[in-house]
């Protein structure tokens, strides 16, 4: 399928009833969940644009996206709540990503671009970003280690791509979607009883001092999101438990 083709159809998928992009701040007594932005047609736009695990960067030349960019660039996320001004720097996050993704076609940030998060910036709510700037503002903003979960880069080494963009409404779900997708996986997170030994993919590293902060453990941030069995295996070990980080994660090939 031609470039030419493969935009106009994500632009036919992400066509909606003509609606303005920057909402008004919420007054007294308004929709707690009120986004800060409208999300929808960047919504529409992120699902059409992953594909097979991978991210298509050519969205970035829709008229979608580029409407999508100038509402983020005019935003004004301090005047709302919590769970809206976290949902519109998650997808400021998605879109800048998106430019990366186009202008570095073929990049791996863990061969030859550590720096790749700090190269591109972007225009959010008046003043210039770059990815890892966003990704600061995330976390800070919810205070949470648990939101490392949504900046994904497209690495195999890094969280998934989230399956939607975030709206104030759902953000809290979307977050325990993701967590689960990231902890369940034996691509990131394996337990080996006979050794009773956690296995956590590097990407965790820069995660432990935060989990141990914030829930006293790594075993205590991670038991929510595993399976039930699992936890159960956790939590009766916990005191002699050793958490190994490393790349590969190890395991034994189940019998034909």
């Amino acid at each position: 399928m031609s470039t030419a083709l493969l935009i106009a159809s994500m632009v036919l998928f992400v066509i909606v009833p003509n609606v303005s992009a920057q909402r008004t701040a919420p007054t007294t007594g308004a929709d707690v969940l009120e986004d800060v932005i409208d999300h929808r047609r960047f919504d529409s736009l992120w699902r059409a644009s992953r594909q097979h695990g991978r991210l298509d960067g050519r969205a970035v030349l829709t008229d979608v996206y580029r409407e999508y960019r100038m509402a983020l660039a005019s935003a004004l996320p301090d005047r709302f709540l919590p769970e809206a001004r976290l949902a519109f720097w998650i997808n400021a996050y998605l879109a800048l990503l998106m430019e990366v993704v186009h202008h570095r076609v073929g990049y791996r940030s863990t061969v030859w671009d550590s720096s790749f998060r700090e190269h591109d910036t972007a225009i959010i709510a008046g003043s210039a970003f770059t990815l890892r700037a966003i990704a600061d503002t995330v976390i800070a903003l919810s205070g949470s280690v648990a939101y490392r979960a949504f900046l994904c880069t497209g690495s195999t080494s890094d969280p998934p791509f989230p399956s939607h963009a975030m709206y104030a409404r759902t953000i809290r779900q979307e977050l325990r979607n993701q967590l689960r997708r990231l902890v369940r996986s034996e691509q990131f997170v394996l337990y080996d009883p006979a050794g009773n030994v956690l296995q956590l993919a590097s990407m965790f590293k820069p995660w432990l001092q935060a989990m141990e902060t914030e829930k006293g453990s790594v075993v205590n941030f991670l038991l929510p999101w595993l399976d039930e069995s699992t936890a159960a295996q956790l939590a009766l070990h916990s005191s002699s438990l050793r958490v190994q980080i490393a790349d590969r994660i190890e395991r034994w090939r189940k019998a034909r």
